[in-house]
């Protein structure tokens, strides 16, 4: 019998439970279409502020109580068809302290099914960003003013400890200015605190204060130094204080003078000839008011003579902004810290008669990157071969090193005449200013669009002031249009052993240098690198999906290119009549600017123009010889005709020799006057 009463119990509790149990709510019956940001309703912090909201939902629906606010409507049918129905908050309290203040969870339900997710949230009445403390300088009465917000008209601030302080309204509604220093000095080496700040809003004292912290009395910034490997070799950097110090040096190594406006300037009484960077001692600043309060920093020096030395020479002022994503790739590799047996040596302008040189180090001490200031430069109304080898120079002198780099960026056209010595026999790097050189019509842009005239320079002008130097790179990169031509590269064998460049137009962003700074900076020899760095440019434009999936580039071993003539003029010795339109060409200008292209394959040239099968299997030996790596995407862009153009046959190098069989072609005369189709015999 009892467990027959006990069977009907049980029944009667699922029976029961079934009937109370909700019908599931069905998927999205309820939206909030507005006024929810970060799942947060957001009030002010005075009482009554009120924030609106607005939903959708497909069941009546109810907002249950929020603790201190209040909602109208708080309740509504079903809108099957989507309407929108507007929800006013109101918070019933104000915030009177100086943090967000969570009031509680908005909670819905459905059919007896309760919906969270919904957080409402309340800000201070006075909302400013130091809400937790405001920095000062060391010296005592020294005001430091911070802006903050209010909407009461009614505000007040009192200071405790050694903090005077006051408030004026900003010159904005609801903007105020707080005005906060120290009685005191800090005469120490660390961070005090000098007391703090209440605030009040019509005669209510907010919860909480804001401590006001004095920065120490001497602020070095960085607990090392470098100095560079030279004897007698200067680094200077800024203290931050108030007060008068003292330097004082732990060795003999180096020496630490105080200059104008808190400058210490670091000297090397010897050089570092050894194989790695050493320590020379200790830099101590001693506060003169307190000699208890010092600070440390340890100096250091490189060696005389890096591992190598990367020159980064961006000339001209319309690719600005992509030079400097190009620095900022270098200074991302340098922040990485492997980059210790390399210099970073830029050249970059500010403006069009003004640069500034300045060397890229990570401070290891700051475990940051820095743009160390070596001189500031003030460039010719032309530009000529004296001020490039100037700067050059300077670069050179100013990063000793085993090996060299030069990286070249600015505009380019290969060997042909800068704009202002039209007809002239000299070659340029950088834009001709005439009509075969307009852009189409909605062109993207590349390296191409020169600078003023006076801003050129030619090709004989760049390879004399590198021979200037006594330097010979161990190589070049170009990230300029249209180098990897042989007749700039003929101009340009006494300058370095290797050169990287691109026979057709390079893209605005120029190459990876974030990829190609490591490769260069690795192990193994200049070319294996090169050839690698020459890939990963390639590489990098590769994976674009669209026309400027764009990028060629050419490895030229610069020992070989005399050779390389020599087997050009035995090639020239048997020519024959050619329709040059057949060959592969590295440039998109139109016929209707100029009878033929400029650049052309330079093996599909000698393939197809050449009579005598033993001198152009000789010719292609030695060009495989003198270009040991080459590689393109599948197309080249050319801002000249605005579109992809097909890459049928590839050497790596062009010549402009077809230009001679089209009399109407521009550039004639002036390609004869090179010294490679003089020495070609063409």
């Amino acid at each position: 019998m009892k467990r027959l009463a006990l069977y009907f119990i049980l029944l009667l509790t699922t029976l029961f439970t079934a009937c109370v149990t909700p019908e599931p709510v069905p998927k999205d019956s309820l939206s909030v279409l507005s006024g929810i940001s970060n799942n947060t309703l957001l009030f002010d912090g005075q009482q009554g502020s009120q924030a609106t909201f607005s939903i959708s939902s497909k069941l009546p629906w109810e907002i249950l109580d929020t603790p201190g606010v209040t909602y109208s409507p708080s309740s509504g049918e079903a809108t099957p068809e989507g309407e929108r129905t507007v929800i006013t908050a109101t918070i019933n309290q104000p915030n009177n302290t100086l943090q967000v203040a969570e009031v509680g969870d908005v909670i819905f339900r459905l059919s007896r099914t309760r919906f969270t997710g919904i957080v409402a949230r309340q800000n201070p009445q006075i909302i400013i960003a130091q809400s937790e403390h405001i920095e000062i300088d060391a010296e005592q009465n020294e005001y430091s003013t911070v802006e903050f917000e209010c909407k009461s008209s009614e505000v007040s601030v009192s200071g405790e400890g050694f903090v005077t302080c006051s408030v004026v309204a900003g010159s904005k509604p609801n903007k105020y200015i707080l005005s906060v220093a120290s009685t005191k000095d800090n005469l120490t080496a660390e961070s005090a605190t000098a007391g703090y700040v209440s605030f009040s809003i019509n005669g209510t004292r907010q919860e909480g204060k804001i401590a006001i912290n004095q920065r120490p009395a001497i602020v070095a910034n960085r607990s090392r130094m470098t100095i560079n490997g030279r004897r007698g070799s200067t680094t200077p950097f800024t203290i931050e204080t108030p007060f008068d110090f003292t330097v004082t040096s732990s060795s003999p190594s180096f020496t630490a003078t105080k200059g104008a406006d808190n400058e210490v300037i670091l000297t090397a009484a010897e050089s570092n000839n050894g194989a790695e960077e050493r320590k020379l001692g200790v830099l101590t600043l001693t506060l003169t008011a307190n000699p208890k309060c010092s600070v440390g920093i340890e100096v250091w020096q490189r060696t005389n003579t890096a591992k190598q030395a990367m020159l980064y020479y961006f000339l001209g002022t319309s690719l600005s902004s992509y030079y400097e994503s190009n620095l900022r790739m270098v200074e991302q590799v340098a922040a990485k810290g492997t980059l210790d047996d390399c210099r970073l040596i830029a050249f970059l302008q500010s403006s069009r008669n003004a640069g500034e040189m300045f060397e890229i180090v990570y401070d290891k001490g700051l475990d940051r990157v820095l743009r160390e200031h070596i001189g500031d430069y003030t460039l010719p109304a032309v530009y000529n071969e004296d001020m490039v080898h100037q700067i050059l120079a300077d670069m050179i002198a100013n990063a000793p090193a085993t090996e060299y780099g030069l990286f070249i960026g600015s505009h380019g056209k290969g060997w042909l005449p800068k704009a202002s010595s039209r007809g002239a026999t000299t070659y340029s790097t950088f834009a001709v200013d005439n009509s075969i050189w307009t852009p189409a019509p909605g062109a993207a842009m590349v390296r191409h669009i020169g600078d003023s005239d006076n801003t050129q320079l030619n090709i004989t002008e760049l390879a004399q002031a590198i021979v200037r130097t006594g330097h010979k790179l161990n190589y070049m990169i170009f990230d300029v249009c249209y180098m990897a031509n042989v007749e700039s590269a003929y101009d340009l064998r006494e300058c370095a052993d290797y050169i990287l460049a691109s026979p057709c137009e390079v893209m605005a962003s120029g190459m990876p240098y974030n990829e190609i700074v490591p490769i260069m900076a690795g192990e193994g020899a200049v070319k294996t690198r090169l050839e690698s760095a020459a890939k990963a440019f390639v590489d990098s434009y590769s994976k674009e999906d669209s026309i400027y999936s764009s990028a060629c580039s050419a490895v030229i071993n610069c020992n070989e290119l005399d050779a390389l003539a020599a087997a050009m003029k035995r090639v020239n010795g048997s020519l024959q009549a050619i329709d040059h339109k057949t060959l592969q060409a590295f440039d998109g200008i139109s016929p209707s600017s100029n009878p033929t292209h400029i650049f052309f394959d330079i093996e599909d040239y000698v393939t197809k123009s050449c009579t005598d099968a033993a001198a152009v299997s000789a010719f292609k030996t030695q060009l495989a010889a003198t270009v040991t790596g080459q590689y393109h995407t599948k197309t080249f862009y050319s801002a000249y005709n605005n579109k992809a153009n097909p890459i049928n046959t590839y050497s790596g190098l062009t010549t402009s020799a077809p230009i001679t069989l089209d009399s109407k072609s521009a550039y004639i005369e002036e390609w004869e006057n090179t010294a490679w189709a003089q020495i070609t015999g063409n």
